[in-house]
C-alpha cells in the first residue's frame, strides 16, 4: 500500500480570479463586448417607484375586498 495524502477540500487553496482571468478568449470577448455595446436589446425603461407600486397595490387589495363583500351580500342569504 502506498502511503500517499490526499488533501481535503478545505486545505484546497481557493481560486481566484488572477488565476483563471476570462472565462472567453480575448477574441470572442471583444465581440460579446462590441455587441452589447450596440444597444439593438436595450428598452428605454422609466424609474422603479416603490412607493407607486405599494399605492397600486393597496388600491388593487382595496377594491378586491370591497367587491367580495359586495358579492357576498348578495349571495349569500341573511
Amino acid at each position: 500500500m502506498s502511503n500517499t495524502t490526499t488533501k481535503s477540500c478545505a486545505e484546497e487553496q481557493p481560486t481566484t480570479d488572477s488565476d483563471h482571468p476570462g472565462r472567453l478568449y480575448p477574441d470572442d470577448q471583444d465581440r460579446v463586448d462590441q455587441y452589447l455595446e450596440e444597444g439593438i436589446n436595450q428598452v428605454p425603461r422609466s424609474p422603479f417607484r416603490p412607493f407607486r407600486l405599494m399605492i397600486w397595490l393597496t388600491v388593487v387589495i382595496v377594491v378586491l375586498g370591497v367587491l367580495s363583500r359586495v358579492i357576498g351580500y348578495f349571495v349569500l342569504p341573511s
